[in-house]
């Protein structure tokens, strides 16, 4: 699945990445490009029969570099045409200067592999057709100046042979990338849609328990009261129907207000007072992943089978210095103890180039010093060392792995030179100091992936929370929709139908308009549960001290020391205020465990007489040493509180109390904010009669 970079107007690229990464890699490349150009005019590592002018392959050298980098450029967004130009430019180096950018070709054969297309073998088939094609085209340029055919042959086999391996490795490298990218878009198409579904399902339930459950008290009582209505019924009794219908619509308008409202932003829950830090934990060493497994084989395979086969061949004199030296390193030290010891310890730390790179490329670079020092040193396992430099600056902070790979390449390069590695391969210092230069814009793209990386995750995870703020607010519109369309216009019929049953005269009239008042009362009551999917009566608000005692004990069960203290007497007839003081004391105590542990909390209900408001309060004494709080709730919970206050009209504050705790008060009025007689009163939003400042204020 093609990966998109995020904020690019262009069309997307088949392979994820930055610019920035991409300078950095051409940088890379050129730096490889000119270190085996320099090796090949300078060492002729291969003993290669030069037949231009040296002025010519310098600027033969200089072009080949450049262009090498330059298909690198457009390694992300062309990868396949990026392979093709480095094949053609790579076979006038083979044929006239014996040097191929061996380096470069398995970074393009791994964007390649890595790129969309048909299978493995439609893979296979882009890595390998070039390289060969580039071999063949590199014999006719040698043919045209140079007669012997059998020795620039071997030599040119010789060279595809070096090659090859690092091009097999890459395309499996860069299969296993794309089946691992593929695999995690559709872990995260399946996380995101669970969330959505999750999501939904709380707003739902919010909407039921916390919105729904007030109106459709009302709208029970309602029912009730409607449904005892008889055809004797008398004037006051159709006068208290219709002052009820008009009741429930005037809270069917608050709700209303509330479901339209923009949602606000949720944003971090408050904690108070910062948690005193918990006490230290053991760490435990990180694990190799699956794909540090598989580099370890990717390495250890290749020294063993290499190994044994240069081993078995015995001592060969190639009669060039660079030659000999590189094959007695493909060796593996099997009668140096000691030095074996180092390179399988070498070879071990590649395995945590993804979960511990830092440690793992500090250790390798000491380990490096060691075995060089040992006259043990190994090209597959000094290779390592290399996949550990990416991991550091790919996965580490920057500051972090800069430190990293400056004292490991330190190390790595004192080494060498007390040793005398290169003076033994006859390299010169121009050559050793491009091979050591090629680190920074080794480290340089493997920021710039990171970055793009943590870039991307923070772009996703933004898309996916609009996309679930999309989704809510779409909810809500169809339950302010459905309660408009459907519950509004009944309720409104039993406002209108009971005055006229009030007013008529005429007895027919009378019980026609009776039995519309009961039509459409059965139609809300049957419509409303289906609204939101509510559940069980909410009518039970019940907030005496017996009730509130059940209501704490669940928290109380979780560790939470609740003292609960009820002053005054619950009105005979509970509404809407009891229903979200009831809400709001659960969040609290919740919220109370999550941020400040099993700290002393205090419940405390003030009952005020059928026209006081209520007032509850739910205070602590703040996080418990050694709690770190829990950050991975909805962050609804506040947002749920204010609607409830915001449907009563009432006063929120959230905040600091007296002591080191936090403190959560609600005045809940028992009369509604939106008066009985004013039809045209506006729907208020969610926020707009809340005050959240000192209590009392």
């Amino acid at each position: 699945m093609p990966t998109a970079e995020p904020g690019a107007d262009a069309p997307p690229a088949p392979l994820p990445g930055s610019r920035a990464g991409d300078i950095a890699l051409a940088v890379l490349a050129l730096i490889l490009a000119a270190q085996e150009m320099v090796t090949a005019l300078v060492v002729n590592t291969y003993g290669y029969v030069h037949r231009l002018p040296l002025p010519l392959e310098v600027a033969l050298a200089v072009g080949l570099s450049l262009a090498a980098a330059a298909a690198m450029l457009l390694r992300r967004r062309r990868p396949r045409c990026a392979y093709l130009v480095l094949a053609v430019i790579s076979a006038p180096g083979i044929a006239f200067l014996g040097g191929a950018a061996a380096l470069v070709w398995p970074l393009l054969a791994f964007s390649v592999a890595r790129a969309p297309q048909r299978g493995p073998v439609g893979a296979a088939a882009w890595v390998a057709l070039p390289w060969l094609g580039s071999l063949g085209l590199a014999g006719l340029l040698r043919l045209l100046v140079s007669p012997d055919v059998a020795t620039d042959a071997g030599l040119i086999v010789g060279g595809a042979m070096v090659v090859m391996p690092m091009l097999v490795i890459a395309t499996i490298a860069g299969r296993w990338s794309r089946s691992v990218a593929l695999r995690a878009d559709r872990e995260r198409a399946e996380t995101d849609r669970l969330q959505h579904g999750t999501a939904l399902g709380a707003e739902r339930s919010r909407i039921a328990e916390e919105i729904g459950g007030g109106v459709l008290s009302g709208l029970r009582r309602l029912v009730a009261q409607a449904g005892a209505l008889g055809p004797d019924a008398t004037e006051a009794d159709l006068r208290a129907v219709r002052e009820r219908a008009r009741s429930v619509l005037a809270a069917m308008r608050r709700v209303l207000g509330v479901l339209r409202a923009p949602a606000a932003e949720p944003g971090p829950v408050a904690v108070p007072v910062p948690a005193p830090a918990a006490p230290a934990r053991c760490r435990r060493v990180p694990l190799p992943d699956r794909a540090g497994l598989w580099a370890l084989v990717a390495f250890v395979v290749p020294a063993l089978l290499i190994g044994a086969l240069v081993s078995s061949a015995g001592d060969v004199d190639t009669g060039l210095v660079v030659v000999d030296g590189f094959l007695r390193l493909l060796q593996l030290p099997w009668g140096n103890p000691a030095a074996a010891l180092v390179v399988a310890v070498q070879f071990a730390l590649v395995a945590w180039w993804r979960t511990a790179p830092v440690p793992a490329l500090l250790l390798a670079g000491v380990a490096s010093f060691v075995a060089t020092m040992l006259d043990g040193s190994n090209t597959f396992a000094e290779s390592t060392w290399i996949l550990l430099v990416w991991g550091a600056a790919s996965t580490a902070p920057v500051v972090t792995s800069a430190v990293a790979v400056a004292v490991s390449t330190l190390v790595v390069l004192t080494g060498g030179t007390l040793a005398g590695v290169w003076h033994r391969l006859g390299t010169p210092a121009s050559v050793v100091v491009l091979s050591f230069l090629a680190v920074v814009p080794l480290w340089a793209a493997g920021v710039a992936v990171r970055h793009h990386r943590l870039d991307t995750a923070t772009r996703r995870r933004a898309l996916t929370e609009a996309g679930v703020r999309e989704a809510l607010t779409r909810e809500r519109l169809r339950v302010a929709r459905d309660l408009h369309d459907v519950v509004a216009h009944h309720v409104s019929a039993v406002a209108v139908q009971a005055g006229a049953a009030r007013l008529a005269a005429d007895p027919a009239a009378r019980a026609e308009a009776l039995g519309h008042i009961a039509d459409s009362v059965r139609r809300v009551a049957e419509a409303l549960p289906a609204l939101a999917d509510l559940g069980p009566d909410p009518d039970g608000a019940d907030l005496s001290p017996a009730a509130l005692e059940a209501l704490v004990a669940p928290s109380r069960a979780a560790g939470l020391p609740v003292a609960v203290t009820v002053e005054g007497s619950p009105t005979a007839t509970p509404g809407e205020a009891e229903l979200f003081a009831r809400r709001i004391v659960t969040e609290a105590l919740t919220n109370t465990l999550r941020h400040a542990g099993p700290t002393p909390t205090r419940v405390r209900v003030v009952h005020g007489g059928a026209a006081e408001p209520l007032v509850v309060e739910v205070d602590d004494d703040g996080p418990v040493p050694g709690h770190r709080p829990d950050d991975t709730g909805s962050r609804l919970g506040l947002l749920g509180m204010r609607e409830r206050v915001a449907l009563v009209g009432g006063e929120l504050y959230t905040g600091p109390g007296d002591g080191q705790g936090w403190t959560v008060r609600a005045v809940l009025p028992r009369s509604p904010l939106v008066r009985e007689d004013d039809p045209a009163a506006a729907p208020i939003s969610s926020f707009a009669p809340i005050r959240e400042g000192t209590p009392g204020s």
